[in-house]
């Protein structure tokens, strides 16, 4: 296996949430937030991924590991993993917020439509739970989102 790209993003997250979302959404059958409910870690939609935060309002981590073949898992304790299939016609990503939309700078897996696998993972969510209660903290909540293809 190896590593063909490694890309970092800062996401805004609002009321819990945040998603991975094709940047062509043309296709999609529904745009985040549509059918987004805070509770399990990840959760699966046509061409995006929900992901549920453990603070309400923040800015997050968010580290992406793009691979050729399957990801190893990575190292250290981490609070939360979980893995998905999505499909990304147009080779691109868009973190999204529930209110705040899309973050400006997309994700790029690959130049051509494809599906992959990935594996996301989350640490200081407890940190980031405690000081959502007393203001908007920045980079407490850490995700990292290995992608290899199908």
């Amino acid at each position: 296996m190896k590593l063909l790209d490694a890309q970092h993003v800062d996401a805004y997250v609002d009321y819990y949430g945040l998603c991975l979302q094709d940047a062509d959404d043309s296709w999609l059958p529904a745009m985040f937030p549509d059918g987004f409910a805070p509770g399990p870690f990840l959760s699966e939609q046509r061409g995006r991924i929900d992901l549920t935060s453990a603070g309400h309002t923040q800015t997050v981590s968010f580290d992406v590991e793009v691979w050729d073949g399957a990801a190893p898992a990575p190292e250290g304790e981490w609070d939360e993993s979980a893995t998905a299939r999505i499909d990304c016609r147009s080779g691109e990503l868009r973190l999204w917020g529930v209110a705040g939309g899309p973050a400006p700078r997309g994700i790029v897996l690959s130049s051509a439509p494809r599906t992959w696998n990935v594996r996301v993972r989350c640490r200081g969510r407890e940190a980031a739970r405690r000081e959502c209660l007393l203001g908007v903290p920045h980079g407490l909540e850490r995700y990292l989102a290995q992608f290899w293809p199908l």
